[in-house]
């Protein structure tokens, strides 16, 4: 039997102890054991024998004799214990057949189900978590897209600012375009019908040559055309004429007076065009003009004396680092009277007989200088003899006056190809950078083309 709780052990005591043991109980202990890890077990003692060593009723298992059943059970019936062996073996045999197709196959199913949706729902979610991973990927890589397609934005609407102010740029120099092919074709008309009171007076003079030309160009067309001309142009003229007479005037009163005698040095304005060909220097504050002015093209020199070599001196050392060597020639200039370009200088090459020559300062004033009313020398104009400056030649050129620079920005008049080659590569455009207009055509136009009226086309 397995070990009973003990009830408290005393000294053993001797003493006459009086009872009668025929009523002392007989059958097995029903005590209950405290014992934590098993509930309700009873102690294992089987029949209650006195220990004689302990006061009072005492069993040997511990346990007082009211914890004892009063008689023995009796044993069991061999009959009874195998009809029970029966029935118990007919119970098991019909669990394990509810077990195999009755309430317990049933509850095997629902087990199996049960774990397959488990398995089913760990699946399921091993699953919609890859995915979800997979969602956060594909949302972080849209919100990647959406900022570069944000940024994309931006800099086409920059592009497009960009192009917007090009655009007007050009919208502006197609206008300043259209304005200067206008004063062309007024002064052009103008200079025209100066050129026929020439002609006219001329042929008063010298009678065979009127007799040439009436036989040559007088017919009826010219005649209708020279009457609806001098009526377009009336104005033009009159207003053309009295500026001549005034400016005429004036050049007659200096002329009268005398040029101021100068001894010693003097100074004068000087600016070395990119060719000879050019009709009319650059208008001030102009882009073409604020280049030339950059890279020192326009200067004011001191000239040590009145003689050719000491002017040849002073220019040679004031463009020395652009002429290199090669030849120079002072142009022709004589002010403009017409009413839309009054006061601009027109240009034209000195004539070939005179090149070469002595250019001291009586020359100059005859044929090269702008001069004031009292004869003294204020500005000139030269230019290479056989060579000219591109744009490409002047930018690489070392710069003589800064605050400039943003006038070599690309400018559709004058950059027309942007072809601006790289600062190390001596090649260059052929291009003169006097080239902005296309030549203009011969002085004298042909009745067809005299009687269509002025437009940006003519």
């Amino acid at each position: 039997s397995e070990p009973s709780s003990q009830s408290p052990q005393v000294e053993p005591v001797v003493l006459n102890q009086i009872f009668d043991e025929n009523k002392l109980p007989s059958g097995q202990c029903r005590y209950i054991l405290l014992n934590p890890e098993i509930k309700g077990q009873r102690c294992a003692c089987v029949g209650f024998t006195i220990n004689r060593a302990l006061p009072g009723v005492t069993c040997d298992c511990g346990h007082l004799s009211c914890y004892h059943i009063q008689s023995a059970e009796p044993p069991p019936n061999k009959n009874e214990v195998d009809i029970l062996r029966r029935r118990i073996k007919l119970l098991e045999d019909q669990l394990d057949r509810e077990n195999d197709g009755g309430l317990g196959g049933a509850l095997g199913n629902v087990v199996r189900r049960l774990g397959d949706l488990e398995e089913q729902v760990e699946k399921n979610r091993d699953e919609t978590s890859h995915e979800m991973k997979g969602c956060y990927k594909n949302v972080d890589r849209m919100w990647q897209s959406v900022t570069q397609l944000e940024k994309r934005q931006t800099g086409y609407e920059d592009r497009l600012l960009m192009y917007d102010e090009r655009l007007d740029g050009h919208d502006d120099t197609l206008q300043r375009l259209g304005d200067r092919l206008m004063e062309f074709d007024e002064a052009s008309m103008v200079l025209e019908e100066r050129v026929d009171a020439l002609e006219e007076q001329d042929c008063q003079r010298i009678p065979f040559r009127r007799r040439r030309r009436r036989s040559t160009s007088d017919s009826e067309d010219s005649k209708n055309f020279k009457v609806a001309r001098r009526s377009r142009l009336l104005d033009n003229r009159d207003t053309a004429r009295s500026t001549s007479t005034s400016v005429t005037g004036s050049r007659r009163g200096s002329t009268d007076s005398g040029p101021v005698d100068v001894t010693g040095s003097w100074t004068v304005h000087i600016s070395l065009l990119p060719t000879a060909s050019q009709p009319f220097p650059f208008e001030k504050d102009t882009n073409a003009y604020k280049r030339c002015l950059s890279r020192g093209l326009h200067q004011m020199i001191a000239v040590g004396g009145t003689d050719g070599e000491s002017f040849a001196r002073a220019v040679s050392k004031a463009f020395g680092r652009l002429l290199r060597g090669r030849e120079w020639v002072p142009l022709q200039a004589r002010l403009c009277d017409a009413a839309t370009l009054q006061g601009l200088p027109m240009l034209k090459p000195l004539d070939p007989s005179l090149v070469s020559g002595s250019y001291d300062l009586d020359f100059l004033r005859k044929y090269c200088a702008v001069c004031l009313p009292n004869g003294k020398v204020e500005s000139m104009y030269i230019a290479m003899l056989s060579d000219t400056f591109s744009w490409q030649f002047l930018r690489r050129s070392p710069c003589y006056l800064d605050g400039l620079e943003e006038c070599w920005a690309y400018d559709p008049l004058l950059d027309p190809n942007d072809n601006f080659e790289d600062i190390n590569n001596e090649v260059e455009d052929g291009r003169s950078a006097g080239e902005i207009v296309p030549p203009l055509p011969s002085l004298k136009r042909t009745a067809s083309e005299m009687s269509r009226t002025p437009s940006m086309s003519s």
